[in-house]
């Protein structure tokens, strides 16, 4: 007697990961990438904020930034408390080694990186997560996490705002896909740390107050079936709290200042100016986005004037219209877009900056082109024609950024190897020029600083104060005692500060080490110099 063929029992689906996994992968693998930095110094702006000024060193000034009083005071970044409060809790843990400090910038920096990918996951697939959303997600955060150009606001630490401002800016976002599928108390919840997380962003750094339109673009892109009220009392509360914040910095705001002694200026000495100029700043930004071999910790003009006008509009163009067809396809991609551009709006000088181009300004405008990739990459995985190409492409450039990447990481290892690579590629950088002679001071190589001294002196047609200080400086630790009187007698008549040398540290201009030689060679000066 035969017996029926025994059925086989159906395949057992893979269970998909839940979205926390996708996430977690991605910052383990962000916070490896940046494992070289653990190693690295304090260079740049962190040399005069962690080094010099001992305002973050001080527990007793705990409690007025955590009031915001500290808004009130002459301290570098007294209008971002919490960027301050962060330093302060690495200054009690670590006091002045650099490692713990780049631990918890590595650390920011992967949690948002994995945050980026929760969000995508979230945005993407609301309910289920499907293998090909998944690769996607991932894949467009750790271009995100690994980007070159991201390297700056990570291993330079006292530009860890960037990091938090986007962080809370994530946590907002995410708090509030929360409160949209809630109706009961949890709503009311949830919307308080959606508010909460704006304020948090917007006293991290100014970027924070584009907070409130990008609730409200949540709601018209992927929430307008709700009621619109509930969605109007909160994007009502966050621009209530982000005008009261603001409103309370320019009140109590320090009249004058020891550090910033001047304002910024537009670029080209008018608004007019600048309008002819921002275009080409923004191209160069997209060329650095997509070819990031040329990157600099100080762009000056030369850097950016070779792209005509012309031609800066034309790559403009096609890159909005490029844009605005993908956010046709995709509302992920059109909140990408809307991302990319708010996060470029504050610091695009409309209001003059002091540093009008750098790259830790498209820390977050990078998370609205992790959307918009992630957008191409799921499109293109649902063909079989594109999918292990497009694939392909990515992981290779994943690879290929990597290796940009750590080399970027090891620029910013010390201001020796900063400066020396932003001359590289800076060429006509007279701050480059200068703060290479400083670091060469450190290192006791006098000769090799004069050199750059010189180059700056030079670059800047004699008026360049702190450079005639720093040759100074040279000269009398080479036992040129006429010489180093003579080139400070020439930063004197150009800055009065030099003639109190004491200032110059309280200005954060320059460390003690080095005033205090400056201080000797004045006392040998005439009184009436």
């Amino acid at each position: 007697m035969k017996h029926p063929p025994r059925k086989k029992p159906p395949h057992k689906a893979q269970r998909p990961w839940p979205p926390w996994a996708y996430a977690l992968v991605v910052a383990g693998l962000c916070f490896l990438v940046y494992l070289p930095s653990l190693h690295s110094g304090f260079v740049y702006d962190a040399e005069a904020q962690i080094l010099t000024d001992n305002y973050i060193h001080d527990s007793s000034h705990l409690w007025e930034v955590l009031t915001l009083r500290v808004m009130s005071r002459d301290v570098l970044d007294f209008n971002r408390p919490i960027h301050l409060l962060s330093l302060m809790m690495d200054s009690l843990l670590w006091g002045k080694q650099p490692a713990g400090y780049h631990l918890t910038s590595n650390f920011l920096h992967a949690l948002n990186a994995g945050m980026l990918c929760l969000l995508l996951l979230l945005l993407l697939t609301p309910r289920n997560v499907s293998a090909k959303v998944s690769s996607s997600a991932a894949l467009a955060s750790l271009l995100f996490a690994i980007h070159p150009v991201n390297v700056e606001a990570v291993a330079e630490v006292s530009y860890r705002e960037d990091l938090l401002a986007t962080g809370f800016l994530l946590v907002s976002l995410l708090a509030t896909i929360t409160f949209a599928r809630h109706r009961d108390g949890k709503a009311v919840v949830w919307g308080g740390v959606v508010i909460g997380s704006i304020l948090l962003a917007c006293s991290s750094k100014e970027t924070g107050a584009i907070g409130p339109i990008l609730l409200g673009l949540v709601w018209l892109l992927f929430y307008r079936h709700q009621p619109w009220q509930r969605w109007a009392l909160l994007v009502g509360s966050a621009v209530a709290v982000v005008a009261g914040f603001f409103l309370v910095r320019s009140i109590i705001a320090p009249q004058s200042s020891v550090i910033f002694t001047a304002p910024p200026l537009y670029l080209g000495g008018s608004f007019s100016q600048t309008l002819l100029i921002q275009p080409r700043i923004w191209a160069f930004l997209f060329l650095s986005i997509i070819w990031p071999t040329s990157l600099s910790a100080d762009y000056v003009a030369q850097n950016v004037l070779w792209i005509s006008l012309p031609a800066a509009l034309i790559a403009l163009s096609i890159f909005v219209v490029l844009q605005i067809w993908l956010a046709w396809k995709s509302r992920v991609a059109a909140f990408g877009m809307a991302i990319f551009w708010l996060g470029l709006a504050p610091v695009s000088n409309f209001v003059p900056l002091y540093r009008p181009l750098a790259d830790r300004f498209l820390y977050l405008p990078m998370v609205g082109v992790a959307l918009i990739v992630a957008t191409v990459l799921l499109h293109l995985t649902t063909s079989s024609r594109w999918k292990i190409p497009s694939v392909t492409f990515v992981v290779l450039g994943l690879i290929v950024w990597s290796s940009l990447n750590i080399q970027r990481q090891m620029a910013f290892s010390s201001p020796l190897a900063l400066w020396a690579n932003t001359l590289d590629h800076s060429p006509f950088s007279h701050t480059a020029a200068n703060n290479l002679g400083y670091a060469q001071l450190h290192a006791k190589a006098y000769e090799s600083a004069l050199v750059n001294f010189q180059k700056a002196w030079e670059l800047t047609q004699g008026k360049k104060a702190d450079a005639a200080a720093g040759a100074a400086i040279a000269y009398e630790q080479l036992g040129h005692p006429a010489q180093a009187e003579a080139a400070l007698r020439q930063a004197i008549a150009l800055d009065a500060r030099y003639a109190q040398p004491e200032m110059l540290t309280q200005a954060l201009i320059m460390p003690r080490e080095f005033s205090d030689i400056l201080a000797k060679i004045v006392a040998r000066l005439p009184k009436n110099n």
